[in-house]
């Protein structure tokens, strides 16, 4: 029985790569990405300078440079994700501190939107689209944020305690799956075209409002005694099918993005990486007893 769980785990683990290693690629292209978007920025900035209030259009600004150096940190947690996983799949190693550093950098990415949020909600010209996007990083630092950095904490504690590990790792995966429903449930809100008469963009609609969500629920059941500390075994499964529903609605969303000009123009700004939970999500649902 030993030796099965260690396979299950080394294949499990060999799953995750594909996330974690999608994960690295898109960071690292948003961050080659930053260099011309904040060149582009300032000519922006120095444009606004003319017609707008300085004072704003500085804040707006500021709060734009302080989200990129927010996206640096991201791929640096992704770079510390990727040797983490490549150290225990390739080299059978756990070097724990990696993954702690891993936690600590996705933590602490989103409070760099705070300003932005700040600008979005105090802004003169600020608009009902102004507050849906604000509302939408605030409850994605809730979900995200506090978790992962309490997760941090934890990990961090010399007298590591691995229930509670265990439980805030729970809280962390939950949240983060909320997180990505907020993210992209209010973006279709605010900034996709909705027409219940049109079959694509209603299926764009309820994609958006009910396939992340589902996940989001049979993680949270299947996690609760994890969270609760009642016991540390969880149905692999019913995890499975949950990562399955987050990649499908990246899925979903790509081939809307085929027929749909406004959700391709969107593409880049959604968790696109996220599309290779399909691969854990179908190897946890195969995987036999």
């Amino acid at each position: 029985m030993g030796e099965r769980q260690r396979l299950s785990r080394s294949i499990k683990s060999k799953l995750i790569v594909a996330v974690i290693s999608s994960f690295f690629i898109f960071q690292l292209f948003l961050f080659v990405k930053s260099f011309p978007a904040e060149y582009n920025l300032y000519l922006r900035f120095l444009e606004r300078l003319k017609t707008s209030d300085p004072f704003w259009t500085s804040f707006w600004f500021s709060s734009e440079l302080v989200g990129e150096v927010g996206l640096a940190v991201r791929f640096v947690g992704s770079c510390f994700a990727v040797t983490f996983t490549w150290l225990l799949v390739v080299k059978g190693q756990i070097v724990f501190s990696h993954l702690r550093k891993a936690v600590l950098c996705e933590g602490a990415y989103y409070l760099f939107i705070f300003p932005f949020i700040i600008s979005l909600f105090t802004r003169p010209n600020t608009s009902i689209i102004n507050i849906e996007a604000g509302l939408s990083y605030l409850l994605q630092i809730a979900f995200v944020s506090s978790p992962f950095l309490i997760l941090y904490t934890k990990m961090k504690n010399p007298n590591l305690d691995v229930a509670q590990v265990y439980s805030w790792a729970a809280v962390a995966v939950v949240g983060f799956t909320f997180a990505l429903w907020v993210k992209h449930f209010l973006l279709n809100l605010y900034a996709l075209p909705i027409n219940l008469v049109n079959p694509v963009l209603l299926a764009g609609l309820l994609n958006s409002a009910f396939t992340i969500f589902f996940a989001g629920l049979i993680l949270l059941i299947v996690f609760l005694p994890v969270i609760r500390r009642k016991q540390l075994n969880f149905s692999s499964k019913f995890v499975g099918v949950g990562f399955l529903l987050i990649g499908l609605y990246f899925l979903i969303y790509v081939v809307i993005s085929l027929l749909n000009q406004r959700y391709s123009s969107f593409l880049v700004l959604t968790e696109l990486w996220a599309i290779a939970f399909v691969i854990p999500g179908i190897g946890f649902i195969s995987e036999k007893p």
